[in-house]
């Protein structure tokens, strides 16, 4: 099965590309960043699904759906959508749309594999407590709880503060002037230190005392 995939967020498109690559009967044989794009690349290539953005600048999801739909009739169209997009879903399956991903799903599984959490909002305001507790412990009095200093750098404490904010690797890499390939390399040499596996194991880590 030959597969397009048209959203205008690289991080999406890298999300679906890593979850299809497991599927040996799935070839992702292209991407774009909005519907112009892939009527482009349709004269090129013509793919059995193409999984469409709803949202896009220049042409979004809806109106290429249509025009795809029209010169391609063979051609199937998934909709990456949200929770919240009643009437975007209802003018695509008008427009022909075969199908609905919630792209929710592709961006969790994206993070996840980045070591970055991902909340639904209905989840997130159950945890709004704990996340408030967490501030407390990132300040340095916390961190000399657990003896931090015995057993990482100045550096490495700064990253692990960061983390306990809630900060993703890109935010860690601007607040701490450092790239965010450094800063996977810093959480990974933590985590190894720490004998944790994830971020989650940190938190709880550092919140046991």
């Amino acid at each position: 099965m030959d597969i397009i995939i048209v959203d205008d967020q690289v991080i999406v498109r890298d999300g679906l590309k890593m979850l299809l690559s497991l599927n040996e009967e799935i070839r992702v044989i292209g991407e774009a960043a909005n519907g112009e794009e892939v009527l482009s690349l349709l004269s090129i290539k013509v793919p059995d699904v193409i999984l469409m953005d709803i949202r896009m600048p220049i042409m979004n999801g809806i109106e290429a759906t249509k025009v795809i739909k029209a010169q391609y009739p063979n051609v199937k169209v998934i909709i990456l959508t949200t929770f919240n997009e009643d009437e975007y879903i209802f003018n695509g399956l008008k427009n022909g749309a075969d199908g609905f991903i919630l792209k929710e799903i592709i961006q969790s599984i994206k993070a996840a594999y980045e070591g970055t959490l991902m909340l639904h909002s209905q989840v997130t305001s159950k945890l709004i407590n704990v996340l408030q507790n967490v501030s407390e412990y990132s300040s340095p009095s916390a961190m000399k709880k657990k003896d931090l200093s015995k057993l990482l750098t100045p550096r490495e404490i700064e990253v692990v503060e960061q983390i306990m904010q809630g900060k993703s690797n890109k935010a860690i890499s601007t607040a701490l002037f450092l790239t965010e390939g450094t800063v996977k390399n810093y959480v990974s040499r933590i985590l190894d230190k720490l004998e944790l596996k994830s971020r989650s194991e940190l938190i709880i880590f550092l919140k046991g005392e």
